[in-house]
């Protein structure tokens, strides 16, 4: 609705609550919304025809407003008897001209934030709304402000006067930053290594510049995935060189009229010259600095521009010596326009920090904490891969918090037995209304001597409770399965510790003998042997985090989408390094190219051979692909420096299964429904050599376990004889047959080198 509709149906809401007063006995209760829009509805054809939300809004506004001018003339009530006096001596003097004087004096109403009465010029009454003035004293520029509006001799209004100044916005602190210092941030070293020259210098020694004749626009972009620091860290600089701090977010800066947008932007690099030497830092800057490709708005494009115009202005504007630095946080770089980004010449990107980073912000964020001594930072450090500086912080507060409520559970126990909660509460309900009555009813103000502790119990189940705020977002972690869930492979296990486990965790020792880390490996073999399970014990073996990825997840119909998915995966993986990136069903994303082909596949497969030549630099990314059809796998995927390394996962061998099913069924029995290990080793080693489990694959030993529970289940009915034995086995022999078909075409393959 415009504001002009609005203001007219305003006016009319009013003059039917007009209408409504002079109908009503004195003594009535005053006009309800519900009763004036009842009115309306039964006899004003016009204003019935609007909807009820704006209307009941107009009625409540019209309501406020006659409120308030009973109030104003209750309080006035001799200002109200000269008015009335000024107004009867003009109906005799001249009637046909201040006739309506009265209604004059309410329709100044209409402006429903004044309530001064409107008086003519030449009324009496403007006197008597003035304040009290002495003779011959001239009224001041406040008086004539809140004056009756005057008007000339043919009727119209007089020119407006100007207001009285108004108290102006107070200024906006511009002041470095307190409470925040380098000493504060930790793990950041390569971060502040990469700002130590093109930020820090031109701020602590400008001189040095205005010596060498030269200006300079210092611009750093900070990105990373969100809570690794970034605006933390632009803080802990401001306040490092003591530099005035202009600090903006980029959807502030944003606005739905036409024009504002550019002149916010405009003003904040007008402040920044100004200000100069100062730091300049816009927070998530890809609000405002988009691709103009796909910019659904003009407005879009003229935020670039103007960006750009004031980021080349900084060096010409800013008098030598005085240096203006612009600093920019994102966590999507790649969705910024290139012309704004290609003016950052410094770009740090702050990744997910690493154990040993992990254990320091967690040093630092727990300094002064009342800390037990059984808190390890190192073991905690290890068990929270993928965590950010902000799960950290998130960890820390939820560990206080398990302190807390663990004292305040313990002062419960010292109520009164006298006192008792109500009937019919839950456990729920009985455990908060004891830690309301234990509460104190006045809590000092001082510290009291109080010996709760954060130990690392607390900290532990802290982190069980809290979630990585990366993972939420897309970001992998390290996954939970080890080498202990893994039977068996032991020549699998070998060549991925050499290629992938050992590069990774002691890239010290193989860079003495010359050896780099690779791109990454195949795992080729029959289905079920246990290629994705050695994928994720690689990875939480080398601490990396791990993105699993299906084949078919990154094809798309449209033109490409495709390629766009895996630039994104792989910026997804640098962002989270260390990393391992795991291709499931490798066939279906990079089959072989045909020599005229330019379908999807063939972009598909040319964008990942991209990747994997590490032209962007692959800084800590690492591939394994896993796939059932080596043979039509694009062979230029396949050389060295890519995928160079094959490792064949067959089937295992008797001793093999003997190994696989004891792993599996001490990670699935509970101790107390487990035979005894004698028993136990014996009933494996008779089951894996049978005949029947001959060709079996460790997929097919798993559907052997669950068959063997199920064959007990249906042999016992008491809980306490639910372990199965040699009986359940022999069941489970008989129905469970092997997967695994076409076994010799694995062998030719394997015969022939792939």
């Amino acid at each position: 609705m415009s504001g002009r509709l609005r203001i007219g149906i305003d006016r009319d809401v009013y003059q039917v609550v007009r209408k409504l007063e002079d109908e009503q006995p004195v003594k009535v209760p005053r006009l309800t919304v519900t009763s004036v829009y009842e009115s309306i509805r039964r006899s004003n054809s016009s204003l019935a025809r609007q909807k009820r939300r704006p209307l009941e809004d107009a009625i409540e506004r019209v309501l406020t407003v006659r409120k308030q001018e009973i109030k104003a003339l209750e309080a006035d009530d001799d200002d109200s008897d000269e008015l009335l006096e000024a107004t009867a001596a003009a109906r005799e003097t001249d009637k046909p001209k201040d006739a309506f004087i009265l209604n004059k004096q309410l329709t100044k109403h209409w402006n429903f934030g004044s309530a001064t009465p409107t008086t003519t010029e030449n009324s009496p009454s403007a006197q008597s709304a003035l304040p009290d003035q002495k003779d011959g004293e001239q009224p001041t520029e406040m008086e004539i402000d809140s004056a009756p509006t005057e008007r000339q001799s043919n009727g119209e209004p007089r020119l407006k006067r100007r207001r009285a100044d108004r108290p102006s916005k107070p200024a906006v602190d511009r002041s470095p930053p307190t409470g925040l210092s380098i000493e504060d941030m930790s793990g950041i070293q390569e971060t502040l290594a990469q700002l130590e020259i093109p930020v820090l210098i031109p701020l602590l020694y400008p001189h040095l510049y205005r010596d060498v004749h030269c200006k300079v626009s210092p611009a750093a972009l900070l990105h990373g995935p969100s809570g690794c620091g970034k605006t933390a860290l632009a803080n802990a600089l401001a306040n490092f060189v003591g530099a005035p701090f202009i600090s903006v977010s980029g959807s502030t800066l944003t606005s739905g009229i036409s024009g504002e947008s550019e002149k916010k932007i405009r003003d904040i690099f007008d402040e920044a010259i100004s200000l100069a030497p100062c730091i300049l830092f816009i927070d998530e800057i890809d609000c405002i600095a988009g691709k103009t490709d796909n910019a659904q708005k003009a407005m879009e494009t003229r935020m670039v521009a103007e960006i750009n115009t004031g980021m080349d202005r900084l060096e010409r504007s800013t008098p030598p010596g005085k240096t203006v630095v612009v600093l920019a946080a994102t966590s999507k770089p790649d969705t910024m326009d290139l012309s704004v980004r290609r003016r950052f010449a410094t770009e740090a990107e702050m990744g997910m920090p690493n154990e040993k980073a992990r254990e320091e912000i967690l040093r630092t964020m727990s300094q002064g904490l009342a800390l037990d001594d059984d808190v390890d930072f190192k073991v905690l450090a290890r068990l929270t891969p993928g965590y950010v500086g902000a799960d950290l912080k998130s960890v820390k507060i939820t560990a206080v918090n398990n302190a807390v409520y663990h004292q305040a559970s313990q002062s419960t126990s010292q109520l009164n037995g006298n006192q008792s909660p109500p009937d019919g509460l839950d456990d729920t309900q009985k455990r908060l209304w004891h830690l309301r009555a234990a509460a104190p009813a006045n809590p000092p103000d001082e510290a009291s001597s109080s010996s709760i502790k954060v130990t690392f119990a607390d900290f532990k189940k802290a982190i069980e409770s809290t979630e990585p705020a990366a993972k939420r977002e897309g970001f992998s972690t390290i996954p939970d399965t080890s080498w202990s869930k893994v039977g068996a492979m032991r020549d699998v296990r070998q060549k991925l510790e050499e290629n992938i486990i050992g590069p990774i965790t002691d890239p010290e020792r193989f860079a003495r003998v010359g050896i780099r880390p690779g791109a990454g490996i195949l795992l080729w073999g029959p289905p079920g042997c246990g290629k994705t399970l050695v994928a994720k014990a690689v990875a939480n073996e080398s601490k990396a985090n791990f993105i699993s990825i299906k084949g078919p997840e990154v094809l798309s119909k449209w033109v490409g989408e495709s390629e766009r998915a895996v630039r994104k995966l792989f910026a997804r993986a640098r962002a989270s390094a260390p990393c391992i990136v795991f291709f499931d069903e490798m066939d279906a994303l990079v089959p072989v190219r045909a020599d005229a082909s330019v379908d999807a596949s063939t972009r598909v497969v040319n964008a990942l051979l991209t990747e994997l030549d590490g032209v962007d630099g692959r800084r800590g990314v690492f591939v394994i692909g896993a796939t059932n059809r080596p043979d039509i796998i694009d062979p230029a995927i396949r050389r060295p420096g890519r995928l160079g390394s094959s490792v064949y996962v067959g089937l295992p061998s008797p001793d093999e299964r003997v190994d696989i099913l004891r792993t599996l069924y001490c990670n699935e029995i509970p101790a107390q429904y487990r035979v005894a290990q004698d028993q136990l080793l014996a009933d494996l080693a008779k089951v894996a050599h049978d005949a029947r489990c001959h060709n079996f694959s460790g997929a097919d030993l798993v559907h052997l376990l669950q068959a063997a529970g199920k064959a007990c289940l249906r042999r016992v009915e008491a809980e306490k004889d639910t372990i199965i034995t040699i009986e359940d086995w022999e069941t489970a022999l008989n129905e469970v047959k092997p997967s695994v078909k076409d076994l010799d075409k694995y062998q030719r393959l394997l015969d022939a080198g792939e």
